[in-house]
């Protein structure tokens, strides 16, 4: 017979319409939602723009299919680096460095088109600079929900996250279409800077300790533990996950 030590914690929360968007009411998890929908949104309209502008420049279906491949390359060259700095790092941290670095190269990108200067080679460096950040990203943003709501929320948080992504997949092309046929692709590029701003101020706001430990899992100790725990801290010391989720 099990005991009470070896019960196990429930995965799937309440069932129902209101179930759908349980995890919302975490507030960490409600910033990160808000924050993911701008930056997937934004990061879609400057796909299309960025295609569109490659054509333009050099009228080259391969030059196009060559700035697809540059942006997802870095996912192939250092996904799993950017697993293994998540799991040693603040996620937190790592999330904010890899956006304010992607927001840094789109008004960059937007700079250059706007200026009338911009070549494909900017457009095919900044393609791959972007594939990099997205590549130390995605690991840490997937692992970093782990941490923003409790377990029995995790499925449904997930689930969310998904289509967030695909209702900015939906957003996102439209956008951009218009942008680009009324003022241009310099504008999409400085509207996904801008997106990137959410997820930064949501992140900045976000306090309190990790609902990772909710699951039984032992805290980090010794040197790591600096790192890892950044996130977990405030000045007045730790504070409970009760406190923020």
């Amino acid at each position: 017979m099990s005991g009470p030590a070896e019960a196990e914690i429930p995965l799937a929360g309440p069932v129902g319409p209101r179930a759908a968007f349980i995890s919302l009411r975490t507030r960490n998890y409600r910033l990160f939602a808000i924050g993911q929908f701008f930056s997937s949104t934004g990061l879609w309209v400057q796909r299309i723009a960025q295609d569109w502008l490659v054509l333009t420049l050099t009228g080259s279906a391969t030059a196009v299919g060559i700035t697809t491949a540059l942006q997802f390359l870095p996912s192939v060259l250092f996904g799993l680096l950017g697993g293994l700095l998540a799991d040693r790092y603040s996620k937190r941290r790592l999330l904010l460095i890899t956006q304010t670095a992607a927001a840094l190269m789109s008004a960059l990108l937007a700079v250059l088109t706007l200026t009338g200067v911009v070549h494909a080679w900017h457009v095919f460096v900044i393609a791959f600079a972007l594939g990099t950040a997205a590549a130390l990203e995605i690991p840490t943003r997937h692992s970093f929900v782990n941490e923003l709501v409790p377990p029995a929320q995790l499925r449904n948080a997930i689930s969310l996250n998904a289509a967030i992504f695909q209702l900015g997949a939906l957003i996102g092309p439209a956008i951009s279409g218009y942008l680009v046929t009324a003022v241009g692709p310099g504008y999409s590029f400085a509207i996904n800077a801008a997106a990137y701003l959410a997820p930064m101020v949501a992140l900045l706001r976000m306090r309190g300790t990790p609902c990772a430990t909710r699951s039984g899992r032992r805290s980090p100790s010794g040197p790591a533990a600096s790192s890892s725990t950044a996130f977990a801290t405030s000045p007045t010391g730790p504070r409970s996950c009760g406190s923020r989720c």
